[in-house]
């Protein structure tokens, strides 16, 4: 090998990589054009594959960790607002619960007309109910019934304004234990009327708290396996309706005078206490299972 080969050879990776000057080239390629070896040892230099970055493989745990924090906040998020909505339901529950008023309490005075009742109401009177139906007797009735709530006095709501009712019969709810029953304001005399609670919600928290204690014993026998963890998250989910129930009754077997209402309270309540619990449940055990894999 001449020194003039070995000059090439070691300028051949610089020109390889296009680093060199013009003179350089001019020299390198003159000498390639009669050096078959230093024109192979050049091509060799050229196909020699460059290695990949491993790209994937150095940001694989980051893009983990990025997940597993971004799936923690969510669950963090979704744990607060249910339990901020939580929160501000039942307050709403509690100071808009109805405050029946009985008949001396609402009405100020009644004037028959034609074909019914006019009524003025007191001061105190912030909502009027009423509902129509036919007796036994094939006589059209109208109940009504009149409250008040926390919340209304706060707001100072508008008080409710004079009314007309046309039917045959009309009775005023006091929704209360009064034993003297409902008052008759107008008709001919039906002989007296008494409105009982509604004891729908007593059959459903009975039911809720049937399938709380079947689930959880369930989930407690097979907790080894996936069909019990399945069954202890499951639980939450009927409890969650008793505690709703607890939270808009105030109580615990509460019979109530406005079924619809209360229902549709605790349905929305039970949803956001469903899922309070069971995001609170899933970042238990997470974390319970990161202290595992620790020790």
């Amino acid at each position: 090998m001449s020194k003039e080969c070995e000059i090439i050879r070691d300028l051949l990776p610089l020109y390889a990589e296009g680093m060199t000057s013009e003179a350089s080239n001019e020299f390198i390629e003159e000498h390639l054009k009669n050096c078959p070896e230093c024109t192979e040892l050049l091509k060799d230099m050229r196909e020699v594959p460059q290695p990949e970055p491993l790209k994937e493989e150095s940001e694989l745990p980051l893009k983990m960790l990025s997940k597993t924090y971004r799936r923690k906040n969510r669950s963090l998020a979704v744990l607060i607002a249910s339990i901020a909505a939580s929160v501000l339901i039942s307050l709403y529950a509690w100071l808009s619960a109805p405050r029946y008023l009985d008949y001396s309490s609402a009405v100020e005075s009644t004037q028959e007309i034609s074909d019914g009742l006019q009524i003025t109401f007191r001061d105190g009177v912030h909502h009027i109910g009423t509902s129509s139906y036919t007796d036994p007797d094939g006589m059209s009735c109208t109940d009504i019934e009149c409250w008040t709530s926390t919340l209304d006095q706060l707001w100072h709501a508008e008080t409710a304004e004079d009314t007309i009712i046309r039917s045959e019969r009309i009775w005023y709810r006091s929704n209360n234990n009064d034993m003297n029953g409902d008052v008759q304001l107008y008709g001919p005399d039906a002989g007296g009327s008494k409105t009982l609670r509604r004891l729908a919600l007593n059959f459903y928290f009975a039911v809720s708290g049937g399938l709380t204690i079947l689930l959880g014993g369930l989930g407690l026998l097979l907790r080894r396996g996936k069909a019990g963890l399945i069954l202890q998250k499951a639980a939450w989910i009927p409890l969650s309706w008793c505690l709703a129930s607890v939270i808009v009754e105030r109580g615990i077997g509460a019979a109530t005078w406005s079924l619809i209402r209360d229902v549709s309270l605790i349905v929305i309540l039970w949803i956001t206490l469903s899922i309070f619990f069971l995001c609170l449940d899933q970042r238990l055990r997470e974390k319970k299972s990161t202290l595992s894999s620790l020790r």
